[in-house]
This record gives structure tokens, sequence and C-alpha cells, in this order.
């Protein structure tokens, strides 16, 4: 999994918005990482690095962290990891993509109908 983890830092760390880039102490974490990655290092051999940096990631309300299969774009409302309670989803249950809820209603342009509102569990 962690090939996988390097390629959602990678495309987080594009993201000037992300907290990846944002918030200095997960900064930190990532840099440390892609450090490593050109230094030689495999991904393989930094899992206990990943592993720090997607509890980091977690514990910041970034519920996706490091995950390949889950959107990395932190859901308003998230704050400081406390879970968004109600979100967007496939109406279709056909893609894990979520969308956090607000005023203007969000289409799911595949199943060519508004997404769904779901209550997350714990």
């Amino acid at each position: 999994m962690t090939a996988d983890q390097l390629a959602v830092l990678c495309r987080r760390l594009a993201d000037t918005a992300d907290a990846v880039r944002t918030s200095p102490e997960i900064r930190a974490r990532a840099e440390s990482i892609s450090d490593r990655v050109r230094g030689g290092a495999t991904p393989c051999e930094l899992a206990d690095e990943f592993d720090a940096l997607e509890e980091m990631l977690l514990r910041a309300g970034h519920a996706a962290g490091l995950s390949p299969v889950r959107s990395y774009e932190r859901l308003p409302g998230g704050g400081d990891g406390h879970r968004v309670l109600e979100v967007l989803a496939c109406p279709g249950g056909t893609c894990p993509r979520v969308e956090a809820p607000g005023t203007v209603p969000v289409d799911c342009l595949v199943h060519r109908q508004p997404m769904a509102m779901t209550r997350l569990g714990s």
C-alpha cells in the first residue's frame, strides 16, 4: 500500500491548499518522506513514516488520510478532527465519492441524479 500512499502524497503536495502543504507539522513530515525517497529509500522502507503521516492527517480531520480509494480533499466542517456526520454520497452506491453538503446541490453525472445524503457511522 505504501506505493499507493506515495502517489496520494505526491498529488496532495501538488495542491497548494492541501494540509500537506499548509500545516507546518504535516508538511515537515511529508517533506521528510519526500527527501528520503529522493535519497533512494523505497516506499516499503518508509512504511512507518507513511503510517505516522496518515495518523497526523486523520487527527487533523482529513478523513481520507493517504488512502488511494477515497478523495483526499478535506471536507468542510472536518475542523480539528471532529467527524462530519453527514455527507453526500454516490446515489447508486457504486463508487466511494463523497462531497460536503452545502447550499448548492451536487449531482452525480454517472447516475444523473443528485448525490444522496448519507449519515456516517462510527
